[in-house]
């Protein structure tokens, strides 16, 4: 589209939340929130509903201040009415609709917050320019309005010149203020016009020369008075036929062999699929397989794949496709950092991974349907590994052809699972389609529809903009309140989960176990729960949650006793505070440290003396940041794949796990995990880790924090949407009832 010099500049703005912006930078979703402020003093003056600008005079000579000055109300304006001739731009993804004159140009952008764009033929003539925006809760079109102000106030002798209420054309309540300021081109002027929806606001901001405005008026006007607001139908799909959810981190990747944050696997799991899955109960249950055989000595299983199992373009799936699947998935060209945690106990998974071998030899394809896997030893846990998306089946042909072309294959993905890809616009939203052909029950509901750009997900819950959301731990007591009109649609369901802070065990200080047993004991976590999480979480005192095999609910309390902690650092290698090296904590985050973090800062500075300095790291990659960058304390959290103390314990502290991320050692941990590993005795099994898990806590080799739960509030209409305590929504046979 052509930039044109001299124009009036027509922009629409949909809020998020509050914070600073500089008053000449345009909105962008990171910095929105400054839009979602309180009202400022001018809201109070109304006027009629105009947009003809006063009479108010410029200065005579621009002024370094800002003056903010409301003009009398302003006289009715005549009525006035959309011409014939104006051309209609729908915006369905998000809900709107405007008209145009019909010699101008429009460009769409499914990018919020710019959603579209146009351009008068001539110099003179408007730009517009639309933008959409969440507010950090539910708010009037005025104070929306408002909100914009004061990021204009740096301007050159800016003055607001009046404030209207007004009516659209369809009955909708707006409103708008005027202003002027002065540039190089002489006296400016611009409008700011605001509607409110639910969570959201609309708001159109107006800005030219004083001679283009006013050259200009009958048409801004017919154009702003015919903006409506519409229901939100992503690919014209009806509300009723799909599921509307909001999550503000979409995918990283789609790559079943590289994911391993929540984030994303929350949308593989439901585009593709592997050989087992667990079902609510935590039960086995066959995917892609049909049965299964085990040999006498537990270490050979034959694999039968299901009859009519395809992927999305129908082409049958083969043994020949989970080989090349899990063969990729270890190569080194992947560098994923779970392959080798979730597929090591297959013969010749190491040789592979270190480049010495291009196939997996425990691997043999027997036929089209029939795979034989052997693997190391007899490990009763191996066959519930194989639920976890680095396992997951992908179409090699798909693979090959974009990769050679330097394409991410996954964009576009050619799945398995019960949803297949319809649609996906980067931060905007996601639209998946029921797989008709899905080898076992097919979904219920025809669509889901993932909107990843929003604001606060409760707030679009009342609005009725999505279907189900989550419900944090600062809002859990206005949800459950007496007045809370959404209490009775609140569901909790425990996690097998654990948060923790994670100690660099191989790094000055944290390489003396009295200094991190020191750390331990300073963190007062009763209060961590109590004040930071509102008591939404469990205090944990070891490293398995309730609800995994071997937890063991009399371990010994880890009581928080700054006294003792201050004597162990004392009589730790480095005598004291005083000899401590810097200390770095690294968390998640882009402007500033959770208050989490920083309580726990406070806690270190006020209970041992010590200054713990923070290091933030992209949300997006901070798991993969912290496998490249050594840092001393860490944030970590764990969710499990499968139901078994081998996915915490071993996985987390062994000292070869990838997942050792704070490169904790034991000989006795090591042995006892290993031992387990292996063990047919069920009851044998689960002891072993129970000793194993009472040193970890007694070298502390982390600072277990919680074990976390679900909040969940679903709509009534919803039904059969199941919250897994894997964290993980399962809706293959979610229904929307009378939607």
């Amino acid at each position: 589209m052509r930039k044109m010099s001299g124009l009036i500049a027509v922009s629409v703005l949909l809020l998020l939340a509050a914070c600073d912006r500089p008053a000449t930078e345009e909105p962008t979703p990171d910095d929105a929130q400054v839009i979602g402020a309180e009202p400022s003093p001018t809201a109070t003056a109304t006027a009629t509903a105009t947009l003809t600008p006063t009479a108010t005079p410029p200065p005579a000579e621009p002024t370094a201040t800002a003056t903010v000055a409301v003009a009398p109300t302003s006289t009715v304006a005549p009525p006035i009415t959309v011409p014939a001739d104006f051309v209609t731009h729908q915006d369905q993804a998000f809900g709107f609709s405007i008209q145009y004159p019909p010699e101008w140009e429009a460009e769409g952008s499914t990018v919020p917050p710019r959603l579209l764009t146009l351009e008068g033929p001539e110099e003179g003539e408007p730009e517009v320019v639309l933008f959409l925006f969440y507010q950090a809760g539910m708010v009037a079109a005025d104070a929306a309005v408002d909100g914009l102000v004061p990021e204009l106030l740096d301007r050159t002798a800016f003055r607001t010149l009046e404030e209207t209420e007004m009516t659209l054309l369809d009955g909708t309540p707006a409103f708008q203020v005027s202003y002027q300021w002065r540039a190089e081109r002489g006296t400016m002027r611009g409008i700011l016009f605001g509607v409110a929806r639910g969570s959201q606001s609309f708001i159109i901001r107006v800005e030219g020369t004083e001679e283009e405005v006013t050259q200009n008026q009958e048409d801004i006007r017919a154009m702003l008075l015919s903006f409506q607001m519409e229901e939100a139908e992503p690919l014209g799909i009806p509300r009723s036929d799909a599921l509307t959810m909001y999550f503000d981190d979409g995918p990283i990747t789609l790559d079943p062999a590289i994911a391993q944050e929540s984030g994303s696997i929350r949308y593989i799991t439901h585009i593709f699929s592997g050989l087992v899955s667990f079902d609510a109960d935590l039960a086995l249950r066959v995917e892609l397989l049909s049965d299964w055989e085990l040999s006498a000595d537990g270490t050979v299983f034959t694999f039968n794949l299901r009859e009519g199992a395809t992927f999305h373009d129908g082409r049958p799936v083969t043994a020949a496709d989970v080989k090349f699947s899990w063969e990729r998935a270890v190569s080194p060209d992947m560098q994923s950092q779970t392959a080798g945690t979730y597929l090591d106990d297959i013969v010749g998974v190491a040789e592979v991974a270190a480049g010495t071998a291009v196939e997996i030899s425990g691997l043999e394809v027997l036929d089209s349907r029939t795979l034989r896997v052997t693997i190391d030893a007899p490990k009763a846990y191996f066959l519930s590994k194989l639920a976890h998306p680095v396992a997951f089946v992908v179409d090699q042909t798909e693979v090959d052809i974009r990769t050679e072309a330097d394409e991410p294959w996954w964009v576009e993905p050619n799945g398995t699972g019960p949803f297949q890809m319809r649609l996906w616009e980067s931060q905007a939203f996601m639209v998946l389609d029921a797989n008709e052909n899905f080898y076992a029950t097919p979904p219920a509901i025809p669509h889901i529809v993932y909107r990843l750009y929003g604001g606060v997900p409760r707030l679009m819950y009342e609005a009725g903009e999505i279907d189900a959301a989550t419900v944090f731990a600062d809002e859990l007591s206005e949800v459950r309140g007496p007045d809370s009109l959404i209490s009775g649609e609140l569901r909790e369901t425990p996690q097998l989960s654990i948060t923790y802070v994670g100690l660099g065990s191989y790094l000055p200080p944290f390489d003396d176990t009295l200094v991190r047993k020191a750390f331990l004991l300073a963190v007062d976590r009763d209060k961590l729960v109590q004040q930071q999480w509102r008591g939404s979480r469990e205090v944990a005192q070891g490293f398995l949650p309730p609800g995994i095999p071997g937890y063991d609910p009399d371990i010994p309390s880890i009581v928080f006793d700054p006294e003792e902690a201050k004597r162990l650092l004392n009589e730790s290698s480095y005598g004291g505070a005083e000899g401590l090296p810097q200390i770095v904590y690294t968390t998640s985050g882009i402007t500033t440290p959770g208050p989490i973090v920083e309580a726990l800062v406070q806690m270190w500075r006020e209970n041992l003396g010590v200054e713990v300095s923070v290091q933030l790291a992209s949300p997006d990659f901070y798991y993969y940041f912290l496998n490249v960058v050594p840092t001393n304390l860490f944030d970590y959290g764990w969710i499990a794949d499968y139901p078994d103390p081998h996915n915490f314990l071993d996985v987390l502290f062994h000292s070869d796990a990838e997942n050792n991320v704070g490169g904790y050692t034991s000989a006795e941990f090591d042995v006892l995990v290993e031992t387990a590993r292996v063990s047919q005795d069920p009851q044998e099994r689960l002891l072993l880790y129970q000793q194993a898990e009472a040193i970890l806590v007694e070298d502390a080799a982390a600072i277990p924090l919680t074990f976390g739960r679900s909040y969940l509030v679903v709509k009534p209409y919803v039904l059969d949407l199941v919250l897994t305590p894997f964290g993980m929504m399962d809706l293959s046979q979610t229904t929307l009832a009378g939607r």
